[in-house]
C-alpha cells in the first residue's frame, strides 16, 4: 500500500467482503487510529467502536485489563495490549476484530525501564490475537503517527489472513 487512505480502503473492502467490524482500544495514539479508519465514507459500516483509555484505571475499569498485570509488566507490554484485546473481543461478537496499543510517545518514559518510542500492539478475533512490538525514534507527534500507521499496516495484514 501506498498510503495511509489506500490501505483503509482495502481494509474496509475486506472487512465488508469478510462481513467483520472492527473494535479500537487506543493508548498512546489517543484516537489516531479510529479516526484514520473513520476517515472514510461508510466507516460505520465495518468500524464498530473505540475507547481511548489512557490511564491504568481505565485499562482496568473499562477494558478488564488485570492489575497484576499492569504491576508485572507495565501498561507497555505484549500481556497488557493482550487483555486489552481480549476484552474488545469478549464485548462483542463472533466478527469482530479487535485492536489494542499501548506505548510510550515521549518527551519523557514512564516509571519502567521501557525506552522511548516503544510500542505494543495486539490484533485478534475469537480464534487467534497477534501481539507484536516495534521502537519508533521520531518526538511525540511523530511516534503517535508512526505508531498508529503501523497499528493500521497490522491490522491490514491481519484482515488479509482471515
Amino acid at each position: 500500500m501506498n498510503n495511509i487512505s489506500d490501505t483503509i480502503d482495502s481494509i474496509k473492502s475486506t472487512a465488508l467482503a469478510k462481513n467483520v467490524y472492527i473494535a479500537v482500544a487506543e493508548s498512546c495514539t489517543g484516537g489516531l487510529i479510529s479516526k484514520y479508519l473513520t476517515d472514510l465514507p461508510g466507516s460505520s459500516k465495518f468500524f464498530s467502536f473505540s475507547i481511548v483509555s489512557y490511564s491504568n484505571e481505565s485499562k482496568m475499569r473499562y477494558l478488564n485489563v488485570k492489575s497484576e498485570t499492569l504491576k508485572s509488566h507495565g501498561a507497555v507490554s505484549k500481556e497488557v495490549v493482550s487483555e486489552m484485546c481480549s476484552s474488545l473481543i469478549v464485548r462483542n461478537s463472533y466478527n469482530t476484530i479487535g485492536i489494542a496499543i499501548s506505548g510510550i510517545m515521549g518527551p519523557e518514559s514512564d516509571p519502567t525501564d521501557k525506552a522511548i518510542g516503544t510500542v505494543w500492539i495486539a490484533i485478534g478475533n475469537n480464534h487467534k490475537i497477534k501481539c507484536s512490538n516495534t521502537k519508533l525514534i521520531g518526538n511525540r507527534q511523530e511516534n503517535r503517527e508512526a505508531a498508529a500507521k503501523y497499528a493500521i499496516m497490522n491490522l491490514y495484514d491481519f484482515i488479509n489472513s482471515l
